[in-house]
């Protein structure tokens, strides 16, 4: 399926986020002043959203409708999530990022919140993403959500993936793959096509697969150096990239008890640190949190509770973001009005499992 491109996507972008109102008053527009100096917003985010229409459109409209700040592209930082994680914490107190945002919401408590002191005390878990099948049209054709899996099978076919070790994708990626040879009972012929070593264990690329960091997925499809990437619905559509949806079971799209079981079937083993560490599978569902050593905190707080208000949450449906049924909190999010659902059981239980 490819996207129809809307008119002026930047343009309508921000005018929805800017026009909307705030829900429940969880921000509170500052006060406008000459002498006020300016303040600068670092954001740090999952290479996915880098595309302008998506968290750099919002970005951009935050700064917009608030006096005195700023948010230049190079206060900003998109790129694998776990390598975001490792970026704050790296940077001890000197960190110049007042908002992360995850790909992975298991990211956030697992990296941040475990320190002493931690990184972050809680985080909103607000959306899910789903997995697509983005390709190049000229490589592939008749591709459709039912044979997909047969179509990159193909000869001269390099599936673009990116890293497991530091990018939530990657572990996507190969989840999506495991569950789909699982799904249509290819007894690991599709798994071992694409990776070496045995489901669950540590999977390393084969000569039909390549790393590409997620940023570049649409340029490595445009000039053949992959012919199909698995990245997420939000991603192809803003980039306007061909693609194919997935069916529920492998997309990691869903966010029910049943949804989490099933992903949870499937595990693979990523480097972490001087060791490895098994992840399992889990819906592909963003967070964000305002870190501990946020430069700004209170400009963090008022644009992270801006992020999921209701009128934003609006604008991540229409770049093909499933809006969780509410913004659920997970430790302590203290930048959100009190009284928010915690995060179900069933999805805690993933963290650090």
């Amino acid at each position: 399926m490819r996207p129809v491109l809307r008119n002026a996507v930047v343009v309508a972008l921000a005018a929805v986020a800017i026009g909307a109102g705030f829900a429940g008053g969880w921000y509170a527009h500052p006060a406008s002043s000459a002498n006020r100096p300016i303040r600068t917003l670092g954001v740090i985010a999952a290479g996915s959203l880098s595309p302008t229409p998506l968290l750099p459109s919002l970005v951009a409209a935050f700064v917009n409708q608030t006096p005195g700040i700023a948010s230049p592209r190079t206060a900003q930082l998109y790129q694998g999530s776990n390598a975001d994680a490792t970026a704050i914490v790296s940077a001890g107190s000197a960190s110049p990022y007042d908002v992360f945002v995850s790909a992975d919401y298991r990211v956030i408590p697992e990296a941040l919140m475990t320190n002493a002191p931690p990184y972050a005390t809680g985080e909103a878990v607000f959306a899910s993403d789903p997995v697509v099948l983005a390709y190049n049209p000229s490589a592939l054709s008749g591709v459709t959500s039912l044979n997909w899996y047969e179509k990159i099978v193909g000869n001269g076919i390099v599936l673009g993936v990116a890293n497991a070790s530091s990018d939530p994708l990657g572990v996507n990626a190969i989840v999506t793959i495991e569950l789909q040879d699982r799904l249509a009972g290819l007894n690991g012929s599709l798994y071992h096509h694409f990776f070496t070593g045995p489901m669950g264990g540590f999977a390393g690329p084969t000569a039909n697969t390549r790393y590409v960091v997620e940023n570049d997925a649409g340029v490595a499809l445009s000039i053949g150096e992959v012919q199909a990437y698995l990245i997420y619905e939000s991603y192809a559509r803003a980039d306007g990239l061909t693609y194919t949806t997935l069916n529920e079971s492998v997309n990691l799209g869903g966010t029910t008890a049943s949804d989490v079981a099933a992903y949870g079937s499937a595990r693979t083993t990523v480097l972490s640190g001087t060791s490895t560490e098994v992840v399992a599978g889990a819906p592909a569902i963003f967070a964000l949190t305002v870190p501990s050593n946020a430069p700004d905190p209170a400009l963090g707080d008022s644009f992270a509770s801006w992020l999921v208000s209701n009128s934003t949450l609006r604008v991540w449906a229409s770049e093909g973001f499933v809006p969780t049924p509410s913004v659920w909190v997970y430790g302590s999010a203290g930048y959100l009005a009190p009284g928010l659902p915690t995060l179900p059981s069933y999805l805690t239980a993933l963290i650090a499992a």
